[in-house]
């Protein structure tokens, strides 16, 4: 599988990313054709992660002819690199959603996201899926005295809006726990096992999957027009599902914020792996589940999240996890999975569903997930499906693209476009010093100041340099190095690029302008 792996990379003429999650590593690569001429279809969905080929699933089901159009390989971006927690568990979202607004508000999160859930497990069970798809309970945990009372508050207001959770003083962690709500019933499964089964039900009876295909504009219309670097799909509808819409007219990386975490993974044997998922409602972060990988169990631990561009040091970010794992499970194996992934956090906690623009009638999008996109995301695929078709549906107001509630959002509205704000401006002048190219060890790259002017610059594995401007090609601000993931990560908005310029994550379309050294 590995091989497949590096060489989708090759194929694309990019150097191969250092840590692919054990989701991609474990599955083998696809190849849809990529658009070669002009189509038509009832409606066309941009990005092949959990969003989009849920609705595209959904949609064809119900008698709509669907083209999901994708930039690189399905499954490869947010959701190739998830923890997979199929969960209406998240974190202490039940007490926060009563207080911001208001008990019915939480009690729809909670009916809505436990219906995702349930939407997988009957796709799983009608398409024969096998997907390592099994039920645990969730645990939402505080190690300290001091948090006791969050973690109380969250089981009353989950019991309030009906969800099966106990209040429990022990659970099946090795280490000490002050208090943690227990919610039932919950799943885990391999994502890229559910959804590559499930986007082989798409194509035909003239419905598309298009890989290699990057869209870089949609215009409203009747019909809309999604163009591609290939040709162009005419399409009644259309759902931009690239995690933040690439598409700037909804402002929505002024309301959604990125935030970057990581995961390790180490065979473990079963008497000695913890049953269930659990997280604790504190910082750090630290998520827990566990993995089938044939007859091997894996224990994968998660957590260590920051802004992107905030760690100069990402491989400390690992060190950390590995250590955590090493302490709490040592009778666990090596270490043999690392992976990162970049979520959007909502303003308000709660995902935008809804139109792109108040103006675009039959254009859609979905962000804003808050790292638990397995459910947000087919949730949002089933609010937008019953859109498209034409269906009432009584969870759509709370997650309404275009809701405007000062009171759940505003603190962190500003905050996160003060962050962006800093950067734009401060990035630009920080100090610089000139330095030589060749100062690069193979797959590493640093700003640098060539020739007084400021460069992103690569050198690859076979020695290759690569000299970039550090501008993003979204909204400008300056790119960071990432050692870890060998990448330019934007820390505005979240654009990621590989070592080379090339857009690995958007909203960004374009890469990297190359610059040769004067």
């Amino acid at each position: 599988m590995l091989e497949d792996h590096y060489g989708h990379c090759r194929l694309l003429g990019l150097s191969a990313p250092p840590n692919p999650s054990f989701w991609i590593e474990s599955t083998p690569a696809t190849d849809y054709e990529s658009l070669s001429a002009d189509v038509d279809v009832d409606v066309c969905v941009v990005g092949a992660g959990i969003t989009g080929l849920t609705a595209a699933a959904l949609l064809k089901r119900a008698g709509k002819t669907v083209a999901v159009v994708e930039s690189r390989r399905i499954v490869r971006g947010a959701t190739g690199y998830t923890t997979a927690k199929v969960t209406s568990g998240h974190g202490l979202i039940y007490a926060h959603l009563a207080s911001a607004f208001g008990e019915q508000a939480a009690r729809i999160y909670a009916e809505s996201n436990e219906a995702a859930k349930e939407r997988i497990a009957r796709f799983v069970q009608e398409d024969g899926i096998v997907c390592d798809f099994e039920r645990k309970d969730n645990y939402v945990y505080a190690q300290a005295n001091q948090d006791v009372a969050d973690v109380r508050s969250e089981f009353e207001a989950a019991s309030r809006v009906g969800l099966p959770v106990t209040l429990e003083r022990k659970i099946p962690l090795p280490y000490w726990v002050a208090a943690a709500v227990r919610l039932e019933n919950q799943a885990q499964f391999h994502p890229r096992k559910y959804l590559l089964a499930l986007a082989e039900t798409i194509p035909g009876d003239g419905s598309h999957v298009f890989e290699l295909t990057t869209a870089t504009d949609v215009e409203s219309g009747r019909p809309c027009l999604v163009r591609t670097n290939r040709a162009t799909v005419r399409a009644a509808d259309v759902i931009v599902a690239t995690h933040l819409p690439f598409e700037d007219g909804g402002l929505f990386f002024t309301k959604a914020h990125p935030h970057r975490s990581y995961a390790v993974a180490a065979p473990i044997e079963p008497d000695a792996a913890p049953d269930g998922m659990f997280i604790n409602s504190g910082t750090p972060t630290r998520s827990v589940r566990t993995i089938r990988d044939g007859d091997r169990l894996l224990v994968q631990v998660g957590g260590e999240g920051h802004k992107p561009g905030a760690e100069p040091d990402t491989f400390a970010r690992y060190r950390v996890l590995e250590e955590f794992l090493a302490e709490h499970w040592p009778q666990a194996g090596q270490v043999g999975y690392r992976w990162s992934t970049q979520d959007y956090m909502s303003a308000d906690r709660v995902p935008y569903i809804g139109r792109l623009r108040r103006s675009s009638e039959h254009v859609f999008t979905a962000t804003g997930y808050s790292k638990w996109g397995m459910t947000g995301g087919t949730l949002a695929a089933m609010l937008l499906s019953d859109r498209i078709l034409g269906r009432e549906n009584p969870w759509f107001k709370l997650y309404d693209a275009k809701r405007i509630d000062p009171k759940a959002s505003f603190r962190r509205f500003v905050t996160g476009n003060a962050a962006a704000g800093f950067h734009l401006v401060a990035d630009r002048f920080k100090a610089t010093k000139d330095a030589d190219p060749d100062s690069l060890a193979p797959g590493d790259g640093a700003i640098l100041r060539i020739d007084g002017r400021k460069r992103a610059v690569y050198r690859d594995e076979s020695g290759g340099l690569h000299v970039l401007s550090p501008v993003c090609r979204h909204l400008h601000c300056h790119v960071v190095w990432n050692p870890a993931e060998r990448s330019w990560d934007c820390p505005c908005h979240g654009s990621r690029y590989s070592g080379e310029g090339e857009v690995i994550q958007g909203p960004a379309v374009e890469g990297l302008v190359r610059k040769e050294p004067s």
